[in-house]
């Protein structure tokens, strides 16, 4: 006993995958101006082919972007960008290989051939974690190729920005911290339709435009807090152009993150100040927000100014745009899905109190992307409603997370991606009554090697996740019972008894952390052991921490 304890002690560990999402619109004051700090970040020479890895399963349980291109479906994960390209009967992974490395994935988007990714990390500093960008990844033939290019960042002399006849004051971006990019749009270029402009929704580096494909980039002026509206004929304008604290003479407004385009030349962008509204390639804007379309929080109007998404929804002749509205400065704010159908004249919300991430469309139809859970509604009626359980009948799965953030459709067939695995179901044109498959990740176990099971995420958090114990038999049908263990070989849970697999494939079975009692059990190391059958028990070590 002693010795499977000590072959357990050092086995490998499955850690929770990172993910950079907008959850703030505050920054803590960090000196985004001070000297520049490198980032240990590969920069190709050019474009180089990169093979992606082929991989039976999704590379992530964490999908955050799913993103459709001809028969090709990318998606943006916790652990970097994959594609499926024969109707998700399996997958490819970019994740590791150069330029993407091991970094997390802030953004992504495409356009045709040009494909856009934004990858960022966490660092330490003054003991807080500061999100940190790494840089932009294009690819302009539809992802055989890619170039890099770090995080868009202003000289220390960039303290002038012209817009038309007016030097504004700008406070230069010189440093990658909380400088990276939440979202990214890919619209062809003005007066060169044969090229695309890629924008870029970079936080505090503000909105940010390439027409070289990631090669120099250009910041784009939007409203400050105090105006509603600029236009590059007028003269006459003296604001900052800066995200820092309105006090420090900044504006909320230069905190963007996220983008939608509803055509070449036409543009919304969500910041911490509102929706801004473009219908002349990105010159001239309006501004939307709480303060000037809602003030008395009626629901005629945009919830609250901290804008995480933002897409267009197109069904018979309409374009109407939405946008994931939070609470931001404003006490009267409220979260909301927030929409137009008339161009921004009216703005009105939906789905209150609920927080949003985002919204995915099927002619008439929303889906909504909340902390709360995944909803459905047939827009002017709002009848939302979401499921109960979402439980996938082939390998007994039950999806444990309310936190979803993606969707997409191919025909009838529903995509949709959460904090815990990338879900199919089928639109029959009434609420969540199609069936449920969950793709997860899943790695390979060879029965001739040490390693016999494992778990992860390894360690885990019981308060806002599951951890799954990871097994294979060798026969079609086996009867499992899994055991959990305290550190002192102490029962703490029954998992499952005697319950029947038909599969030889690799299997597994969620614990949530609780013991037989229903009770959360302690922080601590836990030895877990698998039996089938007649044939040898294999154990496994979980470790759980609040």
């Amino acid at each position: 006993m002693r010795y499977i304890f000590l072959i357990l002690l050092i086995s490998g560990i499955s850690f929770a995958q990172n993910i950079h999402k907008a959850e703030s619109y505050k920054y803590n004051g960090y000196n985004l101006s001070g000297a520049n700090t490198k980032i240990n970040n590969r920069i190709l020479s050019g474009s180089e082919i990169v093979t992606p890895v082929n991989t039976a399963t999704p590379i992530s349980n964490f999908i955050t972007d799913i993103v459709l291109n001809g028969d090709t479906v990318w998606f943006a994960t916790g652990s970097g960008i994959m594609r499926t390209i024969n109707f998700f009967n399996s997958f490819q992974s970019y994740a590791g290989l150069a330029p993407f490395g091991d970094d997390d994935i802030a953004g992504f988007n495409l356009n045709r051939r040009v494909i856009v990714t934004a990858t960022a990390i966490s660092q330490e500093i003054n003991g807080e974690s500061i999100p940190v960008g790494t840089g932009i990844k294009v690819s302009t033939d539809y992802g055989v190729s890619w170039s890099a290019y770090p995080q868009p960042m202003d000289a220390l002399t960039d303290t002038i920005v012209v817009y038309g006849s007016n030097n504004l004051q700008a406070l230069p971006i010189v440093v990658p911290q909380q400088n990276l990019s939440y979202d990214i749009a890919v619209t062809r270029t003005q007066n060169d339709l044969s090229n695309y402009t890629i924008w870029i929704c970079s936080f505090a580096g503000g909105l940010r435009k390439s027409t070289d494909y990631g090669n120099t980039w250009q910041r784009v002026v939007l409203p400050p807090d105090n105006l509603d509206s600029v236009n590059i004929n007028v003269t006459g304008y003296n604001f900052i152009v800066s995200p820092r604290d309105n006090s420090q003479g900044g504006s909320l407004n230069y905190r963007v993150f996220s983008i939608t385009a509803v055509n070449d030349s036409t543009l919304y962008v969500g910041t911490a100040n509102g929706i801004n509204k473009s219908t002349s390639w990105g010159v001239n804007w309006r501004k939307y927000n709480f303060q000037n379309t809602d003030p008395l929080a009626t629901g005629n109007g945009i919830s609250g100014n901290f804008v995480v998404n933002m897409d267009v929804q197109k069904y018979n002749g309409k374009e109407i745009i939405w946008g994931a509205t939070r609470q931001a400065e404003g006490t009267a704010e409220y979260n909301a899905l927030s929409y137009t159908s008339n161009g921004g004249n009216n703005w009105f919300s939906t789905l209150d109190d609920y927080k949003p991430n985002g919204m995915s469309f099927k002619d008439s139809i929303i889906y909504g992307f909340t902390d709360e859970g995944l909803w459905r509604s047939v827009f002017g009626t709002f009848n939302w409603a979401k499921p109960s359980v979402i439980y996938d009948e082939r390998t007994k799965d039950q999806l444990r997370t309310s936190l979803f953030y993606t969707g997409n459709h191919i025909g009838d067939t529903l995509y949709f991606g959460s904090a815990d695995g990338l879900l199919k179901t089928i639109e029959y044109g009434q609420p969540w009554i199609g069936k449920w498959t969950i793709y997860r990740e899943i790695s390979p176990i060879d029965l001739s090697s040490d390693i016999k099971t494992y778990a992860a995420p390894n360690p885990f958090s019981p308060d806002d996740e599951i951890t799954r114990i990871y097994y294979k038999s060798t026969t079609s049908v086996s009867k499992i019972t899994i055991n959990i263990y305290d550190f002192g070989m102490n029962p703490v849970r029954t998992v499952i008894q005697n319950a029947t697999r038909a599969r030889t494939d690799v299997l597994f079975t969620a614990w949530d952390g609780r013991n037989d009692n229903g009770v959360q059990a302690a922080n601590g190391v836990y030895f877990y052991r698998v039996e089938f059958d007649d044939e040898n028990p294999v154990w496994g070590k979980i470790i759980l921490l609040q």
